[in-house]
Protein backbone atom coordinates (compact mmCIF):
# COMPACT_ATOMS: atom_id res chain seq x y z
CA UNK A 1 0.00 0.00 0.00
CA UNK A 2 1.32 3.50 -1.07
CA UNK A 3 0.14 7.24 -1.48
CA UNK A 4 1.65 9.09 -3.24
CA UNK A 5 1.53 12.56 -4.62
CA UNK A 6 3.29 11.32 -8.12
CA UNK A 7 1.10 10.88 -10.96
CA UNK A 8 3.35 8.38 -12.89
CA UNK A 9 2.89 4.76 -12.74
CA UNK A 10 4.21 1.69 -14.87
CA UNK A 11 1.18 0.90 -16.63
CA UNK A 12 2.81 -2.80 -17.26
CA UNK A 13 1.78 -3.92 -13.84
CA UNK A 14 -0.94 -0.61 -12.72
CA UNK A 15 -4.39 -0.15 -13.57
CA UNK A 16 -6.51 2.67 -13.01
CA UNK A 17 -9.61 1.43 -10.79
CA UNK A 18 -11.09 4.66 -9.93
CA UNK A 19 -11.07 7.99 -7.93
CA UNK A 20 -11.22 8.22 -4.47
CA UNK A 21 -12.49 11.00 -2.39
CA UNK A 22 -11.64 12.08 1.88
CA UNK A 23 -13.24 14.57 3.22
CA UNK A 24 -12.73 16.25 6.93
CA UNK A 25 -13.76 19.09 8.91
CA UNK A 26 -12.86 20.19 12.26
CA UNK A 27 -14.05 23.40 14.41
CA UNK A 28 -11.36 26.12 14.77
CA UNK A 29 -11.79 27.19 18.97
CA UNK A 30 -12.01 30.87 19.52
CA UNK A 31 -9.01 31.02 21.01
CA UNK A 32 -7.06 29.68 18.41
CA UNK A 33 -8.82 31.51 16.19
CA UNK A 34 -8.17 34.78 17.96
CA UNK A 35 -4.27 33.97 18.20
CA UNK A 36 -4.01 33.54 14.68
CA UNK A 37 -5.96 36.85 13.72
CA UNK A 38 -3.73 38.39 16.19
CA UNK A 39 -0.70 36.99 14.58
CA UNK A 40 -2.15 38.22 11.12
CA UNK A 41 -1.70 41.81 12.27
CA UNK A 42 1.74 41.51 12.99
CA UNK A 43 3.04 39.41 10.26
CA UNK A 44 4.72 35.88 10.94
CA UNK A 45 3.26 32.45 11.35
CA UNK A 46 0.69 31.06 13.38
CA UNK A 47 1.48 28.19 15.23
CA UNK A 48 -2.19 27.03 16.52
CA UNK A 49 -3.18 27.25 12.89
CA UNK A 50 -0.42 25.21 11.46
CA UNK A 51 -1.09 22.74 14.18
CA UNK A 52 -5.23 22.50 12.88
CA UNK A 53 -4.09 22.20 9.73
CA UNK A 54 -1.41 19.30 10.28
CA UNK A 55 -4.20 17.65 12.26
CA UNK A 56 -7.04 17.98 9.29
CA UNK A 57 -3.82 16.86 7.00
CA UNK A 58 -3.38 13.80 9.23
CA UNK A 59 -6.95 12.47 8.90
CA UNK A 60 -7.26 13.02 5.31
CA UNK A 61 -4.50 10.61 5.06
CA UNK A 62 -6.04 8.29 7.48
CA UNK A 63 -9.11 8.34 4.88
CA UNK A 64 -7.59 7.80 2.21
CA UNK A 65 -4.97 5.06 3.17
CA UNK A 66 -8.56 3.28 4.70
CA UNK A 67 -9.30 3.05 0.98
CA UNK A 68 -6.57 1.00 -0.61
CA UNK A 69 -6.70 -2.87 -0.17
CA UNK A 70 -4.04 -5.61 -0.60
CA UNK A 71 -1.97 -4.69 -3.96
CA UNK A 72 -3.67 -1.47 -4.38
CA UNK A 73 -2.37 2.21 -4.38
CA UNK A 74 -3.30 5.63 -4.44
CA UNK A 75 -0.89 8.45 -7.16
CA UNK A 76 -1.93 11.80 -7.81
CA UNK A 77 -2.85 12.45 -4.06
CA UNK A 78 -3.77 16.17 -3.92
CA UNK A 79 -5.27 18.22 -0.65
CA UNK A 80 -7.39 21.45 -0.57
CA UNK A 81 -7.75 23.71 2.78
CA UNK A 82 -10.90 26.40 3.48
CA UNK A 83 -11.87 28.04 6.26
CA UNK A 84 -15.33 29.02 7.19
CA UNK A 85 -17.92 30.34 9.42
CA UNK A 86 -20.16 33.67 9.97
CA UNK A 87 -17.52 35.07 12.53
CA UNK A 88 -14.19 34.53 14.76
CA UNK A 89 -16.33 32.33 17.37
CA UNK A 90 -17.76 29.49 14.43
CA UNK A 91 -15.31 29.29 12.42
CA UNK A 92 -14.32 25.82 10.92
CA UNK A 93 -11.36 24.31 8.81
CA UNK A 94 -12.40 21.56 5.60
CA UNK A 95 -10.07 19.29 3.99
CA UNK A 96 -10.52 17.97 0.62
CA UNK A 97 -8.19 15.10 -0.08
CA UNK A 98 -8.31 13.18 -3.96
CA UNK A 99 -6.54 10.57 -5.47
CA UNK A 100 -6.22 8.21 -8.03
CA UNK A 101 -6.46 4.57 -6.91
CA UNK A 102 -4.52 1.68 -8.73
CA UNK A 103 -4.66 -2.25 -8.45
CA UNK A 104 -2.08 -4.32 -9.52
CA UNK A 105 -3.06 -5.89 -13.25
CA UNK A 106 -5.02 -8.96 -12.90
CA UNK A 107 -5.82 -8.94 -8.86
CA UNK A 108 -9.33 -9.71 -8.38
CA UNK A 109 -11.85 -7.02 -6.28
CA UNK A 110 -10.96 -7.91 -2.70
CA UNK A 111 -13.78 -9.22 -0.97
CA UNK A 112 -14.46 -9.27 2.87
CA UNK A 113 -16.59 -11.54 4.06
CA UNK A 114 -18.72 -12.27 0.68
CA UNK A 115 -19.00 -8.39 0.12
CA UNK A 116 -17.59 -5.68 -1.07
CA UNK A 117 -15.64 -2.99 1.39
CA UNK A 118 -18.54 -0.21 1.86
CA UNK A 119 -16.01 2.29 2.98
CA UNK A 120 -14.60 3.46 -0.31
CA UNK A 121 -15.84 6.79 -1.87
CA UNK A 122 -15.58 5.73 -5.86
CA UNK A 123 -16.59 8.08 -8.94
Amino acid sequence: MSLTTSSQYDTNIWEVKSMVLATHTEAVSLLRGFIAGVGGIFGGQSDSMNKKVDDVMSQLITKLKAQMGPGEMIIGASFQFTEFGRDQSNTFLSGIATGTLLRRKGQQQQQQGGKTRKNRRHF
